[in-house]
C-alpha cells in the first residue's frame, strides 16, 4: 500500500507542479545574488540604501493596508528580516481581491440570474427577534442570498447516515443534479454516486459535478473531468493548480453542495470519499456532520452552484432552476462566502455576531482552530461573561503542522476558561456553531484563516430551536466521548512559549 502511494506521488501532476514552484522560488534569491555580484563595489552602498528605503516603504504600506492585523504581522516579519526576498514574495503572494477577470466571470457573467435571488413572499420576523432580522439582512446585503425557509430538514450526525440518504435522493432525480465538493476520491462512496449519475445522465437528467483540483489532487487521475464528461457527466475541475506563485492558487472551492431537482439540498462537512463514511480509517474514527433541507431554501444552493458553473461560459435558462415550493415553517438562510474582497468575510462576521450575542452557551465543532485577534477576543469575552464556551477539535490530526497551530491557539483559550475537547476516537471534521438553543450555523467553513478569507464556502444559518436542539444534543454526545484539555496539559516552558509564538505569527500564511 505504501509503495503504491509513493509511486502515485512520484508520477503525479502534484509533484511536478511542486518541483516547478520550488525552482521558481529558488530563482528569486539566485537572481538577487547574481545582480549584487555584478554590481561594482562603489554601487553596493547605493544598493543597500535603496533596499533599506524600499523595505521601509513596503512595511509602512502593509501597516496602513486594510488587511487583517494578523496578516500584517505575518508579512512584516519576512519583509523586514529577508530583504529583498520578503518584498518580492509579498508582491507575488500578498492576500488581495480575487483576480479581476475571474471576479468578472463569477459576478458580471451571472447577470440574468436575478430570478434565483427573488425574495420569498413573507419576510416578517417576530417583533421580539430583531437579532434574526439583523443577521438575515446582513447576509442578503453581502451575498445576495435571500432569507428563506424549509419545509423539511434532516440532521446527520455521521457521514454514514449522510451518504445513505444522499444516494437515496440521487436515485429520485428527474430533472437535474448539481454536486460540488472539495474532495472526491474513487472508492465505495464515489463509485456508488457515479453509478447513479451515469444512469441518470443516460436517461436525460442534467448531471453536473464540480470538484476542487487541490482538494482532489493525488486522489483522482489527471484529466478526470474529461473522463467523466465521456460518461455523460458534465464536470468542472475548479481552479486547476499551476506552477505559478500566485495567491489565486489559494482560492479553492471548499464547499459541499448537492442539489436535486430544486427539491432538496445537502451541505455540511462531508466530501465524497471513503474516510468520510468510515469505510477507511486513516485517522481513527471520522466524525462529521451534514444536513438535508427541502423547500424554498434549496434555490439558494442552486444559485451558489450555478455561480461557479458560470466559469464555463455557458448560456443558461435560470428560470428552470427556480424552486416552486410552498412556504415552510423552519426559518433559515443559506449563503456562500467568497473571496471577492478584503472585507467580505461573511461567515466569520456571523460567528462573531452569534458569539457576542450569546447568554448561556456556545458550542463549536471545527477540525482546525486558527483564529485572528478579533475572534479570540470574542470567545474570551464570552467566557469571562459567564457563557459556557466549548470547542471540539480532533485528537488524531490529519495535518500535523496545522494541528500544532491549533494547539498553539487553544492553549490560551484553555487558560481563559474556555473548554477545549479533543475528539478521542479520532478526527472530527464537522463545522458548526450553536448557541442558547436559538440559532445555529452548519456548513463547510472551518474556524481558520483559509476558510474565512481565501476559500469559497457555503453554510446555512437556522433561526429554529428544533434544529438547534439536535445540534446541541449531538455536540454534548461528542463531548462525552472526548478528552477535555486541562490547564496542567498546557506547557509553559520557554521552549513551548517560543514555539507557540512562532506558529501564531505565521498562522495566517498556512
Amino acid at each position: 500500500m505504501r509503495r503504491r502511494k509513493l509511486f502515485k506521488l512520484l508520477t503525479s501532476k502534484f509533484l511536478l507542479v511542486c518541483i516547478l514552484l520550488l525552482i521558481e522560488l529558488a530563482l528569486i534569491p539566485g537572481a538577487i545574488i547574481l545582480i549584487s555580484m555584478a554590481l561594482p563595489s562603489h554601487a553596493t552602498v547605493i544598493y543597500t540604501v535603496v533596499l533599506f528605503i524600499v523595505d521601509g516603504i513596503t512595511a509602512i504600506y502593509i501597516i496602513n493596508s486594510d488587511m487583517n492585523a494578523e496578516y500584517k504581522i505575518a508579512w512584516i516579519v519576512p519583509v523586514l528580516l529577508l530583504p529583498p526576498i520578503g518584498i518580492i514574495l509579498y508582491i507575488m503572494l500578498r492576500r488581495h481581491k480575487l483576480p479581476r477577470r475571474k471576479r468578472a466571470k463569477l459576478v458580471e457573467r451571472f447577470a440574468g440570474a436575478e430570478c434565483l435571488y427573488a425574495e420569498p413572499d413573507t419576510q416578517d420576523y417576530p417583533d421580539d427577534d430583531p437579532f434574526a432580522r439583523q443577521c438575515a439582512e446582513y447576509v442578503t446585503k453581502y451575498t445576495g442570498m435571500p432569507l428563506s425557509d424549509c419545509s423539511e430538514y434532516k440532521y446527520f450526525p455521521s457521514g454514514e447516515e449522510y451518504a445513505e440518504r444522499l444516494l437515496a435522493e440521487l436515485k429520485t432525480a428527474e430533472k437535474y443534479i448539481f454536486l460540488e465538493y472539495f474532495v472526491i476520491e474513487p472508492g465505495k462512496f464515489l463509485n456508488s454516486v457515479l453509478e447513479i449519475l451515469e444512469n441518470k445522465a443516460a436517461r436525460g437528467v442534467d448531471v453536473r459535478l464540480i470538484y476542487d483540483d487541490i482538494g482532489s489532487m493525488l486522489k483522482v487521475p489527471t484529466r478526470y473531468a474529461e473522463n467523466l464528461e465521456k460518461r455523460g457527466i458534465k464536470c468542472m475541475c475548479f481552479n486547476p493548480f499551476r506552477p505559478v506563485l500566485d495567491i489565486a492558487q489559494n482560492n479553492r472551492t471548499h464547499r459541499k453542495i448537492a442539489v436535486i431537482d430544486g427539491k432538496c439540498a445537502f451541505t455540511g462537512g462531508i466530501n465524497i470519499a471513503d474516510e468520510y463514511i468510515n469505510e477507511t480509517h486513516p485517522f481513527g474514527h471520522w466524525k462529521d456532520t451534514g444536513i438535508l433541507v427541502k423547500g424554498r431554501v434549496v434555490q439558494n444552493f442552486a444559485a451558489m452552484f450555478l455561480q461557479l458553473w458560470a466559469l464555463r461560459g455557458e448560456k443558461e435558462n435560470f428560470e428552470r432552476y427556480v424552486t416552486d415550493c410552498a412556504p415552510g415553517d423552519c426559518r433559515c438562510i443559506a449563503f456562500s462566502d467568497a473571496p471577492f474582497g478584503q472585507n467580505s468575510n461573511v461567515c466569520e462576521n456571523l460567528y462573531l455576531k452569534l458569539i457576542y450575542n450569546a447568554k448561556k452557551y456556545i458550542y463549536i465543532n471545527t477540525p482546525y482552530l486558527i483564529l485572528d485577534g478579533e475572534m479570540q477576543r470574542a470567545l474570551i469575552t464570552a467566557a469571562r461573561s459567564g457563557v459556557d464556551v466549548r470547542i471540539v477539535v480532533p485528537h488524531i490530526p490529519d495535518k500535523k503542522y496545522v494541528f500544532a497551530v491549533t494547539k498553539a491557539f487553544y492553549s490560551q483559550l484553555v487558560l481563559e476558561g474556555i473548554k477545549i475537547y479533543r475528539y478521542s476516537p479520532g478526527f472530527i471534521h464537522a463545522k458548526s456553531i450553536v448557541y442558547d438553543d436559538k440559532y445555529c450555523i452548519i456548513g463547510s467553513t472551518n474556524m481558520d484563516f483559509r476558510s474565512f478569507y481565501m476559500h469559497f464556502e457555503c453554510d446555512i444559518l437556522f433561526f429554529d430551536r428544533r434544529v438547534c436542539r439536535e445540534l446541541c444534543e449531538d455536540f454534548q454526545a461528542t463531548c462525552s466521548i472526548s478528552h477535555e484539555v486541562c490547564e496542567s496539559e498546557i506547557k509553559d516552558s520557554l521552549h513551548s512559549l517560543l514555539y507557540r509564538a512562532i506558529l501564531r505569527v505565521f498562522a495566517p500564511l498556512m
